[in-house]
């Protein structure tokens, strides 16, 4: 073999590695301690969480009690996603799923014996939801054999799911996994897939890029309400004590209670702590777990 051909062969495996990097963004993981009367918030500790993997992909975090998170990660494998257990008081990691494809959206499952993802097969196309019991994390059960264009979910009983669907335009259907049947509720939904303590599903229904409301869905009445607009450049909404939400723009939180509010309030700026381009939130009892795209 040439000196040339040698070097071109290992700057094609340099663009692969590149490349496989380039599928899955850099995020960084925080964690605010706040509490709150209304729109008056006061901020306690901030944390770092992924300083175990400072330069890759950590996000979709989804609290299982109060100390510890689920984590969709490339901690553990080069520019594929894993499931990760993060425990917050120890800091210590546990690998949760080690399948040959890239696993995301991670739940405990309702009946607390196991987690479900979101899988993307190995055609980089096919995106199928799955659940694993507590015995074994490497091999799970495919629920919903039909459908398999599933981007996010949450569920909302021990048998009942909120899927959104691809392709654009995004449908929003609600899926039984004993009957394996799934009923269409509307179409333009954004990812951010919430329930609250009514048992509501929360979503936000997208008219355009400027325009986008959250809405509520109640599975017995099968009725749909609109709670507010959403913040315009916002995607993700997390759901707070008392049924209140909170929004991010850049570094900044904005508050709004369905009950009182008539528009968003900006409580928090983070822009100090070093924390911007703020997307996805969990929050569990005074605890705000931030997805920010790393910069």
């Amino acid at each position: 073999m040439t000196f040339t051909r040698f070097f071109s062969l290992l700057f094609l495996a340099a663009l692969l590695v590149q490349s496989a990097f380039a599928q899955l963004p850099a995020t960084e993981l925080f964690m605010i301690h706040f509490s709150n009367v209304g729109t008056q918030f006061s901020l306690k500790k901030d944390s770092y969480l992924s300083a175990f993997n400072p330069l890759g992909y950590n996000n979709q975090p989804k609290f299982i009690g109060l100390n510890e998170l689920y984590l969709s990660s490339d901690t553990y494998s080069l520019g594929k996603s894993e499931v990760i257990k993060l425990d917050l008081f120890s800091k210590t990691l546990e690998r949760m799923t080690m399948s040959k494809e890239s696993d995301f959206s991670p739940s405990p499952l309702p009946n607390g014996d196991g987690l479900s993802t979101v899988r993307i097969e190995q055609d980089g196309v096919t995106q199928t939801l799955w659940a694993y019991n507590d015995q074994s994390f490497s091999t799970g059960v495919r629920l919903f054999e039909d459908i398999s264009t599933i981007g996010y979910y949450n569920w909302l009983s021990e048998v009942d799911i909120a899927m959104f669907l691809l392709p654009d335009p995004f449908t929003l259907c609600i899926g039984n996994i004993n009957t394996g049947i799934s009923k269409p509720i509307t179409e333009n939904i954004g990812r951010c897939l919430k329930q609250d303590d009514d048992g509501k599903l929360l979503f936000t229904h997208v008219i355009n890029e400027e325009l986008r409301y959250i809405k509520s869905y109640d599975l017995e009445s099968d009725k749909t309400e609109v709670i507010c607009q959403a913040l315009v450049g916002s995607e993700d909404f997390e759901i707070i004590s008392n049924g209140a939400l909170i929004m991010a723009n850049n570094s900044k939180l904005y508050y709004f209670d369905p009950a009182v509010s008539s528009s968003w309030t900006e409580v928090l700026d983070l822009s100090e702590f070093g924390i911007s381009d703020i997307s996805r939130l969990a929050y569990r009892r005074g605890r705000l777990v931030l997805v920010s795209n790393k910069q």
